[in-house]
């Protein structure tokens, strides 16, 4: 006969067991639904920002029709300039719209990543050439200091230029006229850290608290969804973003990924 205490043992070992098993079953099933959630809210997006779209565009073309239509017809100087600065603003305006839709769109779907390997060195050069002209014209020195070997990743090249773009094109906007931006690149262990340091205005430890919260933005005009992007593209190649900030002295992002593992 099996003693008395072995069996509440195993009765327990066995509601335990149970117990995990349900726990795990409902958090695979909480992940499952979530999924399935954000499949339909991306589906939802699609269609929201299709049918926004359309009338935005329309709305912009009879405009631009509008004012060559009416433009000549007015006489007075005044009066012509007046036109000219509403029309302008209408379009502004219809251009900010149809930014936000299409951030909303990126912000709401899955992420999916089509990896390959990815040397982060020529990457990050290419791109700061390609905003240079943006920092010069805002009267902002963008400078990177990069290792001269390779620092490859498995990498979505797409996703990766709009995260660090989003970062970049933030700072370049932020950071006052004669200001500095400093992007470098340096390996640590199995991991690529991407660290981009400003000598902008800061921000306080209340606003870097929400700083990837969709729909916030320390920038006047910004539709706070650049950086909330950025984050969830890094998050999906499992990597990471930390900041670090202190009001009147600047920001630093460090934006962190996985190194490509050696294949031996």
């Amino acid at each position: 006969m099996i003693p008395l205490i072995t069996i509440s043992v195993l009765a327990l070992l066995f509601a335990v067991t149970s117990l995990a098993l349900w726990l795990k079953l409902k958090k695979a099933s909480a992940v499952h639904k979530r999924q399935v959630d954000l499949s339909e809210a991306g589906i939802l997006a699609s269609g929201l920002a299709h049918e926004i779209r359309n009338p935005l565009n329309s709305i912009k073309i009879n405009i631009q029709l509008l004012q060559e239509d009416l433009e000549d017809s007015l006489q007075d100087d005044e009066t012509k300039e007046d036109f000219r600065e509403t029309i302008h603003l209408v379009t502004y305006e219809i251009g900010r719209l149809n930014e936000l839709m299409t951030n909303f769109l990126t912000y709401a779907r899955p992420t999916e990543l089509k990896r390959e390997p990815l040397d982060l060195n020529h990457f990050l050069n290419d791109l700061i050439q390609f905003l240079k002209k943006q920092a010069d014209d805002k009267g902002v020195v963008l400078d990177s200091s990069l290792p001269e070997t390779p620092v490859v990743i498995d990498g979505d090249s797409r996703r990766l230029r709009q995260a660090l773009m989003n970062i970049l094109i933030n700072d370049i906007q932020i950071v006052p006229e004669k200001g500095q931006i400093q992007v470098s690149l340096k390996p640590v262990r199995d991991l690529a850290v991407i660290r981009v340091k400003d000598n902008g205005p800061g921000m306080t430890e209340e606003f870097m608290r929400e700083i990837f919260v969709a729909f916030r933005s320390q920038r006047r005009g910004g539709t706070g969804l650049g950086l909330s992007i950025a984050n969830k593209f890094i998050e999906a190649h499992g990597g990471g973003i930390k900041v670090e900030s202190t009001v009147g002295k600047g920001t630093v992002f460090s934006i962190i990924l996985p190194l490509k593992v050696s294949e031996i």
